[in-house]
């Protein structure tokens, strides 16, 4: 809710070669085809996806509760909850549209790039109403809007791993992009806690980090159009390749539960631990943005060495499921400490706990579901967008309205129970993996 050998740099002449193989190059090789990825390659990747965290982290972890708090200090919790919540909803709505369009564009640009950079312009239009909203109302449209930009951007960058990186390297890459991850984590909150007189660039930044960022991938990444060779589609059949039937492909079912439940689980921690440092450790905001920051960059050691270690690993002997085991443990583990916490060292160690395990998750994330995606030559886009927009947004959409009635309980500010309850859905992503027959 992350760079081996080192040294590759792309030639000057890059941006012409590279148009020149999206014009004349085959359709998307199979998985025997696919070549070792160069370190330029995983570098731009990783900068790409540091860009998209900031995106997707800061308002998450801190300034859409800075600003609805601004706004109605009175019902800050369930108004937020409402914003983020309506915000996934929409992207569960479009996201998987955007993925199969995307496996259907044949510009000769590529059919990833143009969504990457309209997902920019979106998101900047979003970004500026929220800056500019003098109510909850106005928030919730601009965090649609921005968020809708985000999931645009996305379907450019998530299939990447998929279509381009061998199964070789897919923990290594899905390892770095964690690491990036909670790089973004730690810079959305610093950062955040140093604009809070400047609420235009508190949320205009993040996505002119990632305008930035996706030069280098436009002009880095490989793309090409939709296979030529593809029968044109009515308007019937379109809608109809947006199916999925879980029931046919089992594996790829139970990872999506399990990204359901673990999202679930860290939006109950991270959407609500700023108004937890507020109302249950007393910190102003702030001091609340910094010591986030500052437990983000204790924890992203911890994650970087958890995250880095499992994914080489996890190439090595091919294997993924005990990450997932070890990382819902210790995730589980790390919230039912913080949900006993009354201090702020407590809460660091379960805060560090947490962190650790989302490094692990994150190693094996990204591959896990490559790995076992029913269509990686033709669909990439299609079924990355289902494993983001149907298993991450609606818990995205529906922590934020249960987390206030779970809080309530006992009167309200039930931190120990939201954090309890999140533990269990944790421990049950755990079940989830054991449950997966294709990959060991």
């Amino acid at each position: 809710m992350t760079t081996e050998p080192l040294g590759t740099q792309p030639p000057p002449e890059l941006p012409a070669v590279a148009a020149a193989t999206i014009d004349t190059a085959p359709a998307q090789p199979a998985e025997l085809d696919l070549k070792p990825v160069s370190a330029w390659f995983m570098t731009v990747y990783s900068l790409t996806n540091f860009g998209l965290g900031l995106v997707i982290l800061m308002p998450a972890l801190f300034s859409l509760a800075y600003k609805i708090q601004l706004i109605d200090p009175a019902t800050k919790e369930s108004s937020l909850g409402l914003v983020i919540g309506i915000g996934a909803l929409g992207t569960i709505i479009v996201g998987p549209i955007i993925g199969t369009l995307s496996d259907r564009t044949r510009l000769a640009w590529g059919r990833r790039r143009p969504y990457l950079l309209l997902g920019i312009v979106i998101n900047v239009a979003g970004s500026l109403m929220i800056a500019a909203a003098s109510s909850v109302t106005a928030v919730m449209i601009g965090w649609v809007i921005a968020n809708i930009g985000g999931t645009f951007a996305a379907t450019a960058v998530s299939p990447v791993i998929a279509e381009w990186v061998p199964e070789a390297q897919r923990g290594k890459l899905s390892a770095l992009g964690g690491v990036t991850g909670q790089l973004a984590g730690v810079a959305a909150t610093l950062t955040g806690s140093l604009l809070l007189g400047n609420q235009v660039l508190l949320f205009l930044l993040p996505v002119l980090v990632l305008a930035v960022t996706s030069v280098l991938f436009v002009f880095t990444v490989p793309d090409r159009p939709a296979p030529a060779g593809r029968p044109s589609t009515s308007v019937f059949g379109f809608f109809k390749d947006l199916a999925f039937n879980p029931f046919a492909h089992r594996d790829f079912s139970l990872v999506l539960i399990g990204k359901f439940l673990l999202t679930l689980a860290t939006n109950f921690f991270i959407t609500y631990q700023f108004y937890f440092l507020l109302d249950r450790l007393k910190l102003v905001p702030a001091e609340a943005g910094q010591k986030l920051a500052l437990l983000g960059g204790i924890g992203l050691l911890v994650g970087m060495g958890s995250a880095i270690v499992s994914g080489m690993v996890s190439d090595r002997i091919r294997r993924r499921k005990p990450f997932i085991y070890g990382a819902t443990a210790a995730m589980a583990a790390g919230l039912v400490v913080a949900s006993a916490a009354h201090e702020l060292v407590l809460y660091s160690v379960g805060a560090i706990l947490l962190t650790l395990g989302v490094g692990m998750f994150g190693t094996v994330d990204l591959a896990l579901v490559s790995d076992v995606m029913p269509d990686r030559e033709t669909q990439a886009g299609k079924y990355m967008s289902i494993y983001y927009n149907i298993a991450s947004n609606p818990a995205g959409a529906i922590a934020p309205v249960l987390a206030p009635l779970v809080l309530a309980i006992g009167g309200g500010g039930n931190y120990a129970a939201l954090f309890l309850t999140a533990a269990v859905l944790a421990a049950g992503a755990g079940l989830t993996a054991w449950r997966i027959r294709g990959v060991k």
